[in-house]
């Protein structure tokens, strides 16, 4: 009971205060907010495509039907060529085409037309461009010479290589794609990290206040108490987590439900691994306050610890953009460890597959939580 007091008394000081809920909730949760609104979406894959229609036939018009049917183009109509090439030259467009006056009369003769198209670089999207328009022009020609009899005259011709060519675009037959989910949002290691971020702020603030009572003399007075030293401990780990956990809770529900970013893992695995992290961060946390005796000096410490390590452990860029050297060093911090997992986790694995990840967090708690626990020795600071 005598632990529950000392905890409930840390959230009071804390998350329970004006200052402390802008601090530990209100601020990381839009900062996670905008981080989501700017770079967690996920992008639109489509491809600007700018053409220029110049077919005096009709076969042009099924062409750009039958194109922006296509999921992957989104196509935009141009006045003239000049604005075609304008538009290809200022990379407003990953690729051009012409449609030519004689398009549809070619196509008629049996022959194929020649289709210009403009790029400013060879990229995938120009590759698989040139692709589909290879692929529909020969169906298209393979459908005016099969169409094509003996004694038929232009115009049946042509009408029945339209109705060929529209029964085709109604897609009566047609492949469904199933999304397995083995993608993961490439921005959304930004997003955990900065959460994973702000877990560490918020914990070594908390671990701030206990050295403050040990300097104002509160923790020793409290040793004088009839309180035994393991009910103080228990107590202020308790109020350090509890802290971590509701900002960790209210960030997920925030950015799951109300901004409707897909995370692409269950909410719970979710929340286990980063209560794991939250062990870990207490362990650096509790370290380094072990290792201070002015609490003054704990904020620089911390954002000499804090921002090199998210930065080694991928939370502001992938891991694999780093030296061989710094990708092995990463592994001795926990942020890589949680990142990972959520990934694997989004990608597919559950969280049982998870035990080496958990474990490691574990271990690096319960290392670090051991050299902290200096912390708690209440003569071991300058007095006040």
């Amino acid at each position: 009971m005598n632990s529950l007091y000392i905890a409930l008394n840390m959230l009071r000081r804390t998350l329970f205060q004006k200052k402390g809920f802008l601090m530990y909730l209100l601020i990381p949760v839009t900062a996670v907010s905008l981080i989501i609104g700017v770079l967690g979406k996920q992008a639109d894959n489509r491809i600007d495509i700018v053409y220029l229609n110049l077919d005096k036939g009709t076969l042009g018009t099924h062409l750009l039907h039958e194109l922006s049917s296509y999921p992957d183009y989104r196509l935009q109509e141009q006045t003239s060529e000049t604005a075609l090439k304008e538009k290809v030259v200022k990379q407003k467009a990953s690729g051009a085409f012409v449609i030519p006056d004689n398009f549809s009369e070619t196509l008629m003769q049996g022959l194929s037309p020649q289709v210009d198209m403009y790029q400013l670089n060879l990229s995938e999207a120009s590759i698989t461009l040139k692709m589909t328009l290879d692929s529909v022009l020969t169906r298209y020609q393979s459908t005016a010479a099969l169409t094509n009899k003996p004694n038929l005259s232009k115009e049946a011709h042509l009408e029945a290589v339209e109705k060929t060519l529209t029964q085709s675009e109604k897609h009566q037959v047609s492949s469904q794609m199933t999304d397995l989910g083995l993608y993961v949002n490439p921005n959304m290691h930004i997003v955990i990290g900065f959460m994973l971020m702000f877990m560490m702020g918020v914990i070594s603030n908390t671990v701030s206040v206990v050295m403050e009572d040990r300097r104002m003399r509160t923790l020793a007075r409290t040793f004088t108490a009839p309180v035994r030293s393991v009910e103080i401990m228990l107590g202020n780990f308790l109020g350090s987590f509890l802290v971590g956990t509701l900002q960790v809770v209210v960030i997920l529900i925030v950015t799951r439900y109300v901004t409707h970013y897909d995370y692409g893992l269950p909410f719970f695995s979710q929340f286990i691994i980063l209560e794991f992290f939250l062990l870990a961060s207490m362990g650096i946390a509790s370290a380094i306050a072990g290792m201070v005796k002015n609490a003054q000096n704990i904020s620089i410490i911390n954002s000499i610890i804090i921002t090199p390590t998210c930065m080694l452990g991928g939370c502001f860029w992938p891991i694999t953009l780093m030296p061989d050297w710094m990708q092995k060093l990463a592994n001795f911090v926990p942020q890589k460890w949680v990142i990972d997992a959520i990934q694997r986790m989004a990608s597919g694995q559950s969280l049982s597959q998870m035990w080496m990840h958990m474990g490691v967090l574990t271990l690096f708690a319960l290392i670090l939580l051991g050299i902290g626990s200096v912390i708690l020795r209440p003569g071991d600071a300058e007095a006040a």
